[in-house]
């Protein structure tokens, strides 16, 4: 399956972290759009279409958990990932209540485009069939529970 139409937004006050993931994400194909401003964040997730959105857990104004719970209300089913340099016990209690993987900074390039691929994908399989729960994964599905190198992905991306 090829990348999506809509772009992934990328929301992180560390410009760097959004030019690394930004960098990566288009070498790969994907349309992306990224911002410092968490500000407006949760207006842009509900107002504009996107493929993936990737929210920093901890910022100055509006918190990752936050916009992801904001795209959760406005657009059911859109897909989010998590990151953090601050990835502990809270944030990955938060990001399994919100159903969303959490990856931990600093992270490979390899490890979130596996990631960015299983949850883009996961969101096109989904728009053409109905929702399922994955009682292992707490609600996230898209990566098999167990086996090859996508529970990997799950797993390193759940432990941080």
């Amino acid at each position: 399956m090829g990348v999506p139409a809509e772009p992934v937004l990328i929301i992180d006050d560390d410009p760097a972290s959004c030019r690394f993931m930004a960098e990566v994400l288009a070498g790969a194909g994907y349309g992306v759009e990224w911002t410092t401003d968490d500000g407006g964040a949760i207006e842009r997730v509900c107002r504009s279409s996107y493929a993936l959105v990737i929210a920093d857990v901890s910022m100055p104004g509006v918190r990752g958990p936050e916009i992801v719970a904001g795209l959760k209300r406005a657009r059911p089913g859109s897909p989010a990932l998590l990151v953090s340099a601050f990835a502990d016990g809270a944030a990955h209690a938060e990001a399994r209540r919100l159903g969303v993987p959490l990856l931990a900074k600093p992270f490979v390039a390899d490890l979130l485009l596996a990631t960015v691929r299983a949850l883009t994908t996961r969101s096109a399989a989904a728009a053409a069939m109905s929702h399922e729960q994955d009682s292992v994964s707490g609600g996230w599905t898209g990566l098999p529970a167990h086996g090859g190198p996508a529970s990997t992905i799950r797993k390193d991306a759940e432990r941080g």
